[in-house]
């Protein structure tokens, strides 16, 4: 028995690790998506992502600080900027303002907030919300799943995206518009992926250095094809996924 017993445990010390999944599911009142596209560079953008982190504690809301790369040439070169959050910016902006990009530019669920924060924010669509399941599993990277149930749509109507944010960062800034300014930010979004395919589909999130997990979360989120209205979204706090 003794023999056996030594057997087993080193046998599983020797088995590589297995990171166990966790799950959420998007809810019948569904949150809002809410995103903002900024840069450290822009001296207008601290009071809107201010404001966007209010929303930290809200169930009714999730946020998503897109921080834009084209601001980097006129002397800040900032840290959380992605040519892809660019991208994504100009595609809403093609649709949804006739090609007009700035920042701080705000949606809801896909919908330009005009004039924002002195007038109302956009009527978001009225339509049939999918249910979607997320799963993840943390290791050097994050492992996703994503994706909805049957009686939605059938493929091609809707398309997914996966986001990895995280509350709590600081930036010390020594260049340009905000130079010598101390910025605090939330919802940041450190790594994206999307467009994937409805119904179901899978993505890999890289973890950048110094990620705090206690502050960070996966969200999924779903977008008609057509409109570019978000119908769907859920949040997963990755500190309640375990390694």
């Amino acid at each position: 028995m003794r023999h056996s017993a030594l057997l087993l445990a080193v046998l599983a010390a020797a088995s590589p690790a297995v990171h166990a999944a966790c799950t959420a599911q998007s809810t019948e009142d569904r949150p809002h998506v809410v995103e903002l596209y900024t840069a450290e560079g822009c001296s207008s953008c601290p009071p809107a992502e201010r404001w966007l982190s209010t929303l930290r504690d809200s169930s009714n809301y999730i946020g998503l600080e897109f921080h834009v790369d084209y601001w980097d040439d006129l002397g800040w070169h900032d840290p959380y900027g992605d040519a892809r959050y660019s991208a994504r910016q100009r595609a809403f902006a093609k649709r949804a303002t006739k090609n007009n990009v700035y920042t701080p530019q705000i949606a809801v669920d896909g919908r330009v907030w005009k004039d924002w924060p002195k007038a109302p924010p956009p009527e978001v669509a009225d339509v049939h919300a999918p249910t979607l399941n997320l799963e993840v599993s943390r290791g050097d990277s994050i492992q996703v799943k994503v994706g909805g149930d049957g009686a939605a749509p059938a493929a091609g109507s809707y398309r997914m995206f996966v986001a990895l944010s995280e509350n709590g960062l600081t930036s010390q800034v020594k260049a340009g518009e905000n130079r010598g300014k101390k910025l605090d930010h939330d919802h940041v979004v450190r790594d994206f992926a999307g467009p994937l395919e409805w119904p179901k589909s899978e993505a890999v999130l890289k973890v950048p250095a110094g990620l705090d997990p206690a502050k960070s979360s996966v969200v999924a989120f779903v977008e008609d094809t057509r409109s570019g209205d978000i119908v769907q979204a859920v949040r997963l706090p990755l500190a309640q996924c375990s390694l």
